[in-house]
């Protein structure tokens, strides 16, 4: 019996088939099938298969020069979701994003809604130079000049972000927290490690952002007077990370578990010795 060839094979595959196939490749692959034939290429190139793009893995390949052509060449309004990863501590001279490959990205995707950029050093690029579709920003580990989110104060400003994810970003500190309140629909903040963060601006973003769901506050220097505006304030928490802030006491921790009735997973890793019952802990 006779069996079909592989390459005779591939054209018997509709149009759909192969883009729901080649929906599971990562970037790489898919521009190795891209040199396949002419109808792989132009299959490579669809824009549902650009909607969701990760690049940290080439983090060592890529450049500046090479990401400006990655922008110009697959970046449409198709694009959803970006994930990169910089050159900071790594020795190498320039960063792979700049204020003009950020305003081409804006240009080009003006519906990104989740930015991830973790290694890098953003203190030559602004906030403001990214889309304002965003609803989802994460900076981990990156070093960011000081009052960075200062554009936030301008009135519809990031009007869609409902997450900010700053953890292990050293530099953050107080009037940074502030600032970010200004986007009062937040729904998760995240500031793990930000050592500098305390009391004053905790106090703050409970007053202004009572919308709350997820508040990570692991490392940062903050007491029961946090504990207690969080729970005063953040009635829709449902997790809470005081991990690592060993001036967290008993009592701080008991009025936590009185005002947050919807909390569901409180983390309390090599805090003060506590005792919560009823209440799962991380």
């Amino acid at each position: 019996m006779a069996t079909a060839d592989p390459t005779e094979a591939e054209f018997l595959l509709p149009d759909n088939i192969l883009t729901e196939i080649f929906s599971y490749l990562q970037i790489r692959d898919l521009l190795r099938m891209a040199r396949v034939c002419k109808r792989w290429k132009r299959l490579a190139y669809e824009r549902p298969l650009w909607k969701r793009v990760n690049l940290a893995p080439y983090s060592r390949r890529l450049d500046g020069r090479a990401m400006w052509r990655i922008v110009r060449q697959f970046f449409t309004p198709s694009l959803k979701s970006l994930t990169l990863a910089g050159h900071l501590h790594s020795g190498r001279t320039g960063e792979i994003v700049s204020t003009p490959l950020l305003l081409e990205l804006k240009s080009r995707a003006p519906s990104l809604q989740h930015f991830c950029i973790t290694t890098a050093d953003l203190t030559a690029v602004n906030l403001s130079d990214l889309p304002e579709s965003l609803s989802t920003l994460e900076t981990r580990n990156c070093e960011i000049p000081p009052r960075w989110f200062k554009s936030l104060e301008l009135d519809g400003a990031f009007r869609n972000l409902r997450a900010v994810d700053l953890s292990c970003c050293s530099r953050v500190s107080d009037p940074d927290v502030i600032d970010i309140c200004h986007v009062s629909s937040l729904k998760v903040l995240k500031l793990s490690w930000c050592y500098r963060v305390t009391d004053s601006s905790v106090q703050h973003l409970s007053e202004k952002l009572t919308q709350l769901e997820r508040l990570d506050l692991e490392g940062c220097k903050i007491t029961d007077v946090s504990l207690h505006h969080i729970g005063r304030h953040l009635k829709h928490l449902t997790f809470l990370n005081v991990s690592q802030c060993r001036q967290v006491t008993q009592a701080g921790l008991d009025g936590v578990k009185t005002m947050l009735k919807h909390l569901e997973h409180l983390c309390l890793d090599s805090c003060t010795p506590i005792n919560i019952p009823n209440l799962p802990t991380l």
